[in-house]
């Protein structure tokens, strides 16, 4: 570690606790389920709204990666966030030594809207650019739902970029996972695809009629807003 990466990521927790509102919102605790016996048992959380966050990460990404190592692995759960966003600014100069950073602290990558901020800016730029899939392959063979959920999340890059067959094969691997927010991250996926192209998500949820309901669900709201029948693929 480099002399000072403790100290400043000190400086970056003292800011967010200096952004936080006098009580932390209850909606937030219930989303991030931060309470005894919820997937953010332990964490701490200051309540600072995403823009703050992003603003504060926006004002450090020029600490060094060290630093962020640290923030990293704060138990305050804004502290984490903020460190995933500086690693998304900093991807594109580094990316290779940006996604070890990544990986080599993914067990602090621990609640949906960490993954959701840093997967398919880090994981799945990296496999999109590179042509390397194992990553992503990696991520979901493991016995983690963080890491599952980092792998189907990191697709997103290819959907962006019209690339739908690594989606679609995590989507049919997970259909019988036992955590809901794979399962909602998979119906994110599927709905991501349906705006590029529906009829790939209208014949994947028919050939796959044990879909969970919340991942069918999500899949199709895009469809069904914009009408034309789509309610039939339910």
């Amino acid at each position: 570690m480099i002399p000072g990466a403790a100290n400043i990521a000190s400086r970056i927790i003292e800011r967010i606790h200096a952004e936080a509102p006098p009580v932390v919102l209850p909606v937030f605790i219930r989303a991030l389920q931060i309470r005894p016996g919820g997937y953010g048992e332990g964490d701490e959380l200051c309540g600072v709204k995403v823009p703050t966050l992003r603003k504060i990460a926006k004002d450090n990404r020029d600490i060094p990666l060290e630093a962020v190592e640290v923030l990293l692995a704060s138990k305050l759960h804004d502290a984490r966030f903020v460190a995933l966003v500086i690693l998304c600014l900093k991807f594109r100069q580094a990316p290779k030594d940006v996604l070890d950073v990544y990986l080599r602290n993914v067990r602090h990558i621990n609640n949906w809207d960490l993954v959701d901020c840093s997967a398919p800016h880090i994981v799945g730029a990296f496999c999109l650019t590179s042509g390397e899939h194992d990553v992503i392959t990696r991520l979901a063979d493991a016995d983690n739902f963080w890491k599952n959920r980092i792998a189907i999340v990191a697709t997103l890059a290819f959907i962006k970029t019209e690339q739908f067959v690594l989606t679609l094969g995590l989507c049919e691997r997970f259909i019988h996972h036992e955590h809901h927010l794979i399962h909602k991250a998979c119906g994110w996926m599927l709905r991501e695809v349906s705006k590029r192209a529906p009829e790939l998500v209208i014949d994947f949820l028919q050939e796959h009629q044990d879909l969970s309901s919340i991942t069918r669900s999500y899949a199709t709201e895009w469809m069904r807003k914009r009408g034309g029948g789509q309610g039939s693929t339910s």
